[in-house]
């Protein structure tokens, strides 16, 4: 997976919609722009993670400990993982590519699971 592959795959989440909580006090089309702007700002080069736990694990974990996953936005120790040649996200946790916790949760929506 190509930086550009991991951005056409957002950008066609991103057409879909996104789930997102609004702050009180903004528009949600507000909230819409400065979470795509971030998501944006800290896509990486893509690379191969692995999934070692989950903090729900009764869900989508073994669907991830068992598939190719890639890492395509980091921040701190939060990265947005997508499944490999699959419309799917999920919000990871950890330090290193090799060590890391997902929620346990995926969807389609991008945005959605990067905003946690």
């Amino acid at each position: 997976m190509t930086k550009q592959d991991a951005i056409e795959k957002i950008e066609k989440s991103l057409a879909g919609g996104a789930q997102l909580i609004t702050p009180k006090g903004k528009t949600y089309e507000e909230h819409l722009e400065e979470a795509c702007r971030k998501l944006f700002a800290n896509l990486i080069e893509p690379c191969k993670v692995s999934i070692t736990s989950a903090c729900f694990p009764e869900y989508d974990f073994s669907k991830y400990q068992n598939s190719v996953v890639w890492g395509i936005a980091k921040s701190e120790n939060h990265w947005l993982l997508t499944l490999d040649k699959e419309a799917e996200f999920a919000l990871g946790f950890g330090e290193e590519a090799s060590n890391i916790m997902m929620l346990g949760f995926s969807s389609p929506d991008a945005l959605g699971e990067w905003c946690g």
